[in-house]
């Protein structure tokens, strides 16, 4: 009895292989036939009746990037180009960053449509699929477009927040992101911290006060005596009295003697003093922390020497990176150092060319440019030729050298350049 139920079992489960195949061989053949079909159609153009096989041919078949694929050619061939770029985005978005069709997408978009949607498309997969090669060489490609402002003015420095420096007729004001003017120039000098536009710092004539970003007079020192004040840092402005320097609060109350022949301002309860031809390093509370030792101490684009309590110094021919105390953070020695900006890199000099390093002082990027200055937001201009462009962190030159000088990018993709005696803005149409 036993033996008649395996072998019957054993008939059953042959029966059910036969079936399973012999549905599997049928299906296959349809298959197989309508696609054929569908190929035969094209070929007489039939797209439309073409594109209703391979959908059929899909409901055996399943998902298919073959049948897909095949789909969206013959939505090309129809000229139905939004179907076509719909095609292409819907097998992308259920296959991933398939190279093939990312080329396709690309190219027709690149040939068709503007060079807008050409940025839309490639930031979109790259917000999506930051690690496919593909996809990173089209952002390669497109993160560098930029347009220029029509502004155009003798100077613009740097950014602090969302105003710059502007100078034209011998007088300084203040731009804003867009270029425009804020503040006119009208003023021998002017500062801003980035932060208080109560306290924007000027110099009119013989007086030093505050005005806010409408021009209005907002505070002015007493005592008259002062010939330049800087822009607030940590409620602590240097100022100049007497040809010598020292520190305000934002009332122009004296926090330290007016002693020194230089002064930077604070930042992170840090900031450095010159007395001669030396430089110490000095806290909030106006004391120094170190003897007048160093021979030089650099500053960022702001005059700030501490960032990410890292402080270049000079000693003898060597920079080196020491702490708010003065204390050395590492053997390391450089021919030259420019102070950080941010948290990003930082530039060097060694062996007579510049190159990056960051915070732990690895040296991300060779010294391999004529000039170089601190990254910030992604970004660092770079030197070539005589001739400034700009590189990403992976030392890609994302924006061609084409100016005569180039200065810090902000975070909304913004940077003030130079072509020839007249300055403007740059601005990026993507921005990571």
């Amino acid at each position: 009895m036993k033996k008649n139920l395996s072998v019957a079992m054993i008939v059953l489960l042959a029966l059910a292989w036969y079936i399973t195949l012999s549905t599997w061989l049928g299906n296959e053949k349809k298959y197989n036939d309508m696609v054929a079909e569908a190929q035969r159609l094209e070929e007489k153009g039939l797209y439309l009746d073409a594109i209703a096989q391979y959908e059929e041919a899909k409901k055996i078949k399943g998902e298919s990037l073959f049948l897909d694929d095949a789909i969206a050619e013959d939505y090309l061939a129809l000229e139905e180009y939004k179907a076509y770029r719909n095609k292409l985005n819907e097998i992308i978005n259920h296959y991933g960053p398939v190279e093939e069709v990312v080329v396709k997408l690309y190219e027709f978009t690149s040939e068709q449509l503007s060079q807008d949607s050409v940025i839309d498309l490639v930031s979109g997969l790259y917000e999506k699929y930051p690690d496919s090669k593909i996809v990173q060489d089209y952002y390669d490609g497109v993160k560098g477009i930029y347009v220029e402002r029509t502004c155009a003015y003798e100077r613009i420095h740097d950014f602090t927040g969302d105003y710059a420096v502007y100078e034209q007729n011998g007088k300084k004001g203040l731009i804003g992101l867009d270029g425009k003017v804020v503040v006119e120039a009208v003023y021998d000098e002017i500062a801003y911290n980035g932060k208080d536009k109560d306290a924007i710092s000027v110099k009119d004539g013989e007086k030093c006060f505050f005005i806010n970003q409408k021009g209005n007079k907002t505070r002015m020192p007493e005592d008259g005596a002062y010939t330049e004040i800087g822009a607030l840092s940590q409620s602590r402005a240097v100022a100049e009295k007497g040809g010598k320097y020292g520190y305000l609060d934002k009332n122009f109350k004296e926090k330290t003697e007016f002693i020194y022949d230089g002064a930077t301002p604070l930042y992170e309860g840090t900031g450095a003093v010159m007395q001669g031809d030396k430089w110490a390093l000095i806290d909030r509370k106006g004391e120094l922390v170190t003897d007048f030792v160093f021979d030089d101490v650099a500053g960022n684009s702001k005059g700030i020497c501490s960032v990410n309590k890292m402080i270049a110094v000079k000693q003898g021919e060597d920079y080196f990176f020491v702490n708010e105390k003065g204390e050395r953070l590492s053997e390391k020695t450089y021919e030259e150092i420019k102070a950080f900006e941010t948290d990003d890199l930082c530039a060097v000099r060694m062996g007579g060319k510049w190159g990056y390093i960051d915070k732990e002082e690895n040296l991300k990027i060779a010294c391999s440019y004529e000039e170089a200055k601190a990254f910030t937001n992604g970004y660092g201009a770079v030197r070539v030729n005589g001739i400034w462009g700009y590189i990403d962190r992976n030392n890609y030159m994302a924006i061609q050298p084409v100016f005569d000088d180039a200065g810090f990018m902000t975070q909304n993709g913004t940077a003030p350049v130079c072509h020839g005696s007249t300055w403007t803005l740059l601005q990026l149409k993507i921005m990571d």
